[in-house]
C-alpha cells in the first residue's frame, strides 16, 4: 500500500513539472510567407540574428524553441543569410542525418574536408524543396559537427520541422 502512494505522489509530482515546463505559440514572423493557391512557403532563416545560444541560432531560436509546420505536396523556399560571426550553414535533416528532401540544403558528405563549406559571415544562399514525407525533422547546421574531432554535438543550432498531413503551414515557438 505504501509503495502504491509513493508512486502516486511521484506522477503528481511528475505532472506539476510538466505543466510549468514553458508554452508554445504560434507565430507570424515576417520571414515566413505562404501562397496556398501555388501551395509554397517562404522561409528566410537567418543565422546568428542575436545572442540566443552564443550566437550560433536560426531566427534567434536554438535547440529545438521553434517549430515550422508544412503541409506535405507543399515547396518551400529558403533563402538562408549569416548574419554571425563564423561560417554557419543549413539543411532539413532525417534522425540519421542525411538530407530529408532532395534539394533540403547540404548534406554533410559534400561538407566533410571541405574547408570551403558553409555560408559565410555575410553572405547567404537559396535552396528549395517539395516536403513529400509526412514527419518530424530537424532544421540544423551540421557544419559545425564537421572537423578534425568528429563531434557528435551540433552546439544546439538546431530547431524542428514537421511535414503534416494537411493543416496550415506555420511556425510555433517556445518559451522553454
Amino acid at each position: 500500500m505504501r509503495f502504491k502512494y509513493m508512486f502516486l505522489g511521484a506522477i503528481a509530482l511528475s505532472s506539476v513539472g510538466l505543466t510549468g515546463c514553458g508554452t508554445t505559440q504560434a507565430v507570424n514572423p515576417p520571414w515566413f510567407s505562404v501562397n496556398n493557391t501555388t501551395q509554397t512557403v517562404n522561409l528566410t532563416v537567418a543565422a546568428g540574428t542575436n545572442s540566443v545560444n552564443g550566437y550560433a541560432n536560426f531566427n534567434g531560436y536554438a535547440n529545438g524553441q521553434m517549430t515550422v509546420d508544412v503541409p506535405a505536396g507543399y515547396t518551400v523556399k529558403v533563402h538562408f543569410v549569416n548574419d554571425g560571426g563564423i561560417p554557419f550553414d543549413i539543411g532539413i535533416y532525417n534522425s540519421v542525418d542525411k538530407l530529408a528532401f532532395s534539394g533540403a540544403g547540404a548534406s554533410v558528405s559534400s561538407m566533410v574536408n571541405n574547408s570551403g563549406a558553409g555560408v559565410f559571415p555575410g553572405q547567404s544562399k537559396n535552396f528549395q524543396f517539395v516536403a513529400s514525407q509526412v514527419g518530424n525533422y530537424r532544421m540544423q547546421d551540421l557544419l559545425l559537427r564537421i572537423d578534425a574531432q568528429s563531434r557528435p554535438e551540433n552546439f544546439g543550432m538546431w530547431d524542428w520541422f514537421d511535414v503534416t498531413n494537411g493543416g496550415t503551414p506555420q511556425v510555433v515557438v517556445s518559451n522553454s
